[in-house]
C-alpha cells in the first residue's frame, strides 16, 4: 500500500493509522484551535512514500497539497529518517524541492533495513504539522539470488495453484483502487508472502506494495495517477514457488 497521508491547516493524516504527531509547540497547539474555528477552508497536503525499495534505487519522497481542488505552495517540506533499529543514531533529513505548484519532492539513496521517520511541513500561516513514516529498503542482489532459484516456478504455471483479482479494472486517475486477490493452492487458501508491483506508463520506477491476508483474499489499496493502462502485477512466494501475475488496470482522466 502506498504510504500515503493527507493534513490540513488544522491536522494531518495517514490513513493507515499512523499516529499525529501533534504541533512542535503549546502556542502552536493554541494557533492550530484557532484556525479551527476559524472556518478558513483547510490545504489537504498527501505524502506518498514508497512502503519497499531496492537498495539500489533510490527512494523518493512526494508531497502534494491542494487548497479548494486547486494546487498550493507551502513555505517548506522536508523528510527525517533513521533506521528502525537505530533510534539513537544521527537522524537523516531530506529537504523537498518545489517541482512544481503544490509538488514537492526528495530523493535519498539508503542502505538495506526497515527505517522510520517523520515528514515535516510548515504551511504558509507559520504552523508546522508532522507525522510518521515508515518504509523498507531491500537488498537487490538478494532479490536477484532468490529469484534464480525460484526461477522455474516464477515462469512456468505452478500445478494446483489458482490465483483470481476481484479488484474493479477501470478507475479515474489519483482515486484510490482497493484490490484483491484470491489465491488458492490445491482449492486450499495460499499462506504466502504476496505483494503488488505497480507499473505505470511513463514511470520508470516500480512501486512495491505489501498486500494483507484478510479470510481467503490477500487486500490492499493503490493510487495511479497516469492516465493510460497500468500493470498491477501480483508477487506471490514462499518456501516452493515464486509466482507472479498480470493485471492491467485501465486509468482514465
Amino acid at each position: 500500500m502506498l504510504k500515503k497521508k493527507t493534513i490540513g491547516f488544522m491536522g494531518m493524516f495517514f490513513a493507515t493509522g499512523l499516529l499525529l504527531a501533534g504541533c512542535a509547540n503549546d502556542k502552536q497547539a493554541m494557533d492550530h484551535d484557532t484556525m479551527q474555528g476559524s472556518g478558513k477552508k483547510p490545504v489537504d497536503v498527501t505524502v506518498d512514500v514508497p512502503a519497499k525499495t531496492m537498495e539500489n534505487q533510490k527512494v523518493v519522497f512526494q508531497a502534494t497539497a491542494l487548497e479548494n481542488k486547486k494546487a498550493v505552495n507551502l513555505e517548506n517540506v522536508a523528510f527525517e529518517v533513521w533506521k528502525a533499529d537505530e533510534k539513537e543514531a544521527v537522524h537523516q533529513k531530506f529537504k523537498a524541492a518545489l517541482k512544481k505548484t503544490g509538488t514537492y519532492q526528495a530523493e535519498a539513496k539508503l542502505a538495506e533495513g526497515e527505517y522510520e521517520g517523520l515528514y515535516h511541513i510548515n504551511d504558509k500561516n507559520g504552523l508546522h504539522h508532522m507525522d510518521k513514516i515508515s518504509f523498507v529498503v531491500m537488498d537487490h542482489s538478494h532479490e536477484d539470488t532468490k529469484k534464480k532459484k525460484t526461477e522455474h516456478a516464477h515462469d512456468a504455471t505452478v500445478e494446483g495453484l489458482s490465483v483470481h483479482y476481484m479488484g474493479a479494472k477501470t478507475m479515474k486517475a489519483g482515486s484510490k483502487l482497493p484490490v484483491s486477490f484470491h489465491v488458492f493452492l490445491n482449492g486450499k487458501p495460499l499462506k504466502a508472502d504476496v505483494q503488488i508491483e505497480v507499473i505505470e506508463p511513463g514511470i520508470e520506477k516500480h512501486t512495491y506494495l505489501p498486500l494483507t491476508k484478510k479470510s481467503d483474499q490477500y487486500v490492499g489499496e493503490v493510487s495511479l495517477t497516469h492516465p493510460g493502462e497500468s500493470i498491477v502485477r501480483l508477487h506471490v512466494e514462499n518456501d516452493q514457488l515464486h509466482h507472479h501475475q498480470d493485471q492491467t488496470i485501465v486509468v482514465k482522466r
